[in-house]
This record gives C-alpha cells, sequence and structure tokens, in this order.
C-alpha cells in the first residue's frame, strides 16, 4: 500500500516524476485484479497531478511504466469490450424471442393485451422458449403466459 500511495506522500518537486513512476511500478507490481489496478491508477493520478509538461516528461523518461500501463489499458477495454458483447448478445437475443412471441400472439389471438405484452417483453430467454411452445396449443393468450 505505500508504494500505491507515494503520490500522497512529502517529496520534493524534483522528485514528482520518479515518485510517481515507483507508484505505477508499484500497482502493476502488486496488485492482479484490472478494476482496482483502474481505481487505484486514478487515484495515483489525482495526489500526483502532474500538468501536461509533466506527462510529456514522463512518457519520455520512463517508457516502460508508460508500455506497461498502455497493455493495462488495452486489457481493461478489451474486457469491457467483451463483456459489453456477451450482454448484448444476451438482451439481443431476449429482444429477438420476445419479437417472435408477440409476433405469433398477434397472429393466432388477435390483439396481445397490454398485461401480456409487458409480461413478454419482461420475460427472460428461456420462459420466452417455453411460452413459445405453448403456442401451439393455447386456446387463449392467457393460457400462454399464465397472465
Amino acid at each position: 500500500m505505500a508504494r500505491l500511495n507515494l503520490p500522497n506522500m512529502a517529496y520534493g518537486a524534483e522528485e514528482k516524476l520518479e515518485v510517481y513512476a515507483r507508484a505505477v511500478r508499484g500497482l502493476t507490481t502488486l496488485e492482479p485484479d484490472l478494476e482496482r489496478r483502474l481505481k487505484y491508477l486514478d487515484f495515483i493520478d489525482i495526489y500526483a497531478a502532474l500538468d501536461e509538461n509533466e506527462r510529456i516528461v514522463y512518457r519520455q523518461r520512463y517508457p516502460e511504466e508508460v508500455a506497461e500501463m498502455t497493455r493495462f489499458a488495452e486489457r481493461f477495454m478489451e474486457k469491457g469490450r467483451q463483456e459489453g458483447r456477451e450482454e448484448g448478445r444476451e438482451e439481443g437475443i431476449g429482444q429477438g424471442e420476445a419479437r417472435v412471441l408477440l409476433r405469433q400472439l398477434a397472429l393466432k389471438f388477435g390483439p396481445v393485451p397490454e398485461s401480456v405484452r409487458a409480461r413478454v417483453e419482461s420475460a427472460d430467454a428461456e420462459t420466452l422458449l417455453r411460452w413459445s411452445e405453448k403456442v401451439l396449443s393455447a386456446d387463449r393468450v392467457e393460457d400462454v403466459t399464465g397472465g
């Protein structure tokens, strides 16, 4: 924790970039969790408060640390993109199934009551699949969704 807190400790202005670099090194060495790294990097940045000129000098003097943090940022963004794709697929599948079921209900029973529409639109993919099978044998729209 001391390495992560270095920017918050007393140091001379001439040591600022070295202290920042040590804090970044400590972060990459000690914290494997990507989300925590991001949080702690924000902490380091806030307390170091490098201006634009200092950032330029930092990038020149500490290319290894910059490269490591760039790789970290890329991994973190890729993880976020992957999670977003997975969520999008899950939501897209459920929305598509809901649209198909609503269409089947309307074709077989006529206008779909708002209460049934709301139930279909909020149902998970497995429930929608089960209900879509019931459409084939149901006599009333309410028999499909139980509502």
